[in-house]
């Protein structure tokens, strides 16, 4: 168990329409009060459908993806890992639509919709149980760059839908980017340091 506190670590959680600033549902932590409008614009154009896409700020982490010309973005304390991020993203994203038919989003324009009110709920009690709902695994590793043995999340999707036999995950911490690599059962089978060039 990670014992994070996602209600306090989570600053906003936003669904949105595909190029446009119209949105359909968001969620503020009542205890951040910085305004996630212009954080939620940036996310708005993604280029692709079905990816994730990060953006990294000095006092934000924005994870986001875009699925049938709907985004969904999630703003963290930006030490929450990205796989948890991208975890928790799946999850909602699958309730969401489980919840509410594509045609509702077809008649809601502009501000929140209070037809989409009720998912407050189950966003709420995905961050308060997101251990228990068994959407990540977690690792440790010794990362030789700096000597530190750290956990790593790993999101369940991401091996229950690799091809591959060792699956590889690079992960950037403390100025440095170590790769890993982990098999079918989420055991940890190597790591070693590697440049990143950020673009």
């Amino acid at each position: 168990m990670l014992n994070l506190n996602l209600l306090d670590q989570i600053y906003f959680f936003n669904i949105g329409k595909y190029q446009t600033n119209d949105t359909y549902f968001e969620w503020n932590n009542a205890s951040h009060h910085k305004s996630s409008i212009l954080d939620v614009r940036m996310t708005r154009n993604p280029p692709v459908n079905n990816i994730f896409y990060s953006i990294l700020k000095v006092d934000l982490k924005i994870v986001y993806f875009l699925k049938d010309k709907v985004v969904f973005s999630i703003g963290s304390n930006p030490e929450i890992q990205s796989q948890l991020l991208e975890a928790i993203l799946e999850y909602l994203i699958e309730k969401f639509f489980f919840m509410f038919d594509e045609s509702l989003l077809l008649t809601c324009y502009g501000d929140v919709s209070s037809i989409f009110n009720s998912f407050t709920s189950v966003v709420e009690s995905t961050f308060k149980d997101y251990d228990s709902l068994n959407i990540i695994k977690t690792g440790l590793v010794t990362c030789k760059a700096c000597n530190k043995t750290i956990p790593v999340i790993i999101k369940k999707s991401l091996v229950e839908n690799s091809k591959k036999s060792n699956i590889p995950l690079v992960y950037s911490h403390s100025g440095h980017a170590i790769l890993i690599y982990f098999d079918k059962q989420f055991k940890i089978r190597g790591s070693e340091p590697v440049d990143v060039s950020l673009g």
